[in-house]
């Protein structure tokens, strides 16, 4: 009868090489978990790894039992002279049990395999949650009350202050005296740049519209000074007293004035 089991090679050959295989996969996955419970860091984990290495030694022994009923003869016990027979089997029956104890062995080494994993992958979390933890703590200084207010008090930075102009006018006021209507009266009033800017000059109209100005309309640099001429018109004068006050403001500053006075008595 052939020893074809469906698509199984069971031939005694193919049977001894699968079954090796087996046994060499047993041995390798063996050492790995008494090397792991060598390495356990929880006697839980080592006592799984024991009970895998437990059921790897069971599956072996299933193998050497099938190795010894289908393919080499069980050695006979020593005290005897007896040649031992293996007891009869149905046909086929070695077949399929040769069948289903390679297929088992297939899924234990599955199941081996995926235990070996979870448990290393148990045995990397409990190392990482072991391992000391490094806490980052803030860094603080200790400041004196003088610096802390010196960081929480902005500085005011001084802007440069702006050239501001300035007039005077020297005499602030001059009296023409009596002046006879017809004839015309002239004094001359001093004016100083008293800023820091260079200005030019413009003199207000007089009220009597009898007054009239000379003077230069360059800049007067600072410090500097310009003569105005007044002259009064009592032809042109309106009334017989003249008391007026000449505002004089620089064109670069409205805010430098200075004022020149004028009196005079028209007869």
């Amino acid at each position: 009868m052939s020893d074809d089991f469906g698509t199984v090679n069971v031939r005694p050959g193919a049977r001894a090489r699968e079954i090796e295989m087996l046994r060499e996969n047993y041995r390798k996955h063996r050492a790995a978990l008494e090397q792991m419970v060598a390495e356990a860091p929880t006697e839980q984990l080592a006592g799984e790894y024991n009970r895998l290495i437990a059921s790897i030694d069971t599956s072996v022994r299933k193998l050497d039992e099938l190795e010894g009923v289908g393919g080499r003869p069980l050695v006979p016990p020593p005290d005897t002279d007896a040649v031992y027979e293996p007891p009869p089997t149905a046909p086929g029956a070695g077949s399929s049990r040769i069948l289903l104890i390679v297929v088992a062995g297939l899924v234990v080494l599955g199941a081996i395999g995926w235990m070996i994993w979870r448990a290393s992958s148990d045995r990397s979390a409990a190392a990482t949650s072991s391992s000391p933890q490094i806490i980052e703590q803030p860094v603080t200084t200790t400041t004196s009350p003088t610096e802390t207010a010196a960081t929480m008090v902005p500085v005011a930075t001084p802007e440069p202050a702006s050239a501001a102009a300035a007039l005077r006018v020297t005499p602030a006021v001059q009296d023409y005296g009596t002046i006879h209507r017809g004839t015309r009266a002239v004094r001359q009033f001093e004016l100083t740049n008293t800023g820091e800017v260079p200005i030019s000059i413009e003199v207000a109209r007089s009220a009597c519209r009898c007054l009239y100005y000379d003077y230069n309309n360059k800049k007067i640099a600072p410090k500097a000074r310009e003569t105005i001429t007044v002259t009064v018109d009592a032809a042109r004068a309106k009334t017989p007293t003249i008391n007026e006050q000449i505002a004089v403001t620089a064109k670069e500053d409205p805010a430098a004035t200075a004022t020149i006075g004028v009196r005079a008595e028209i007869k």
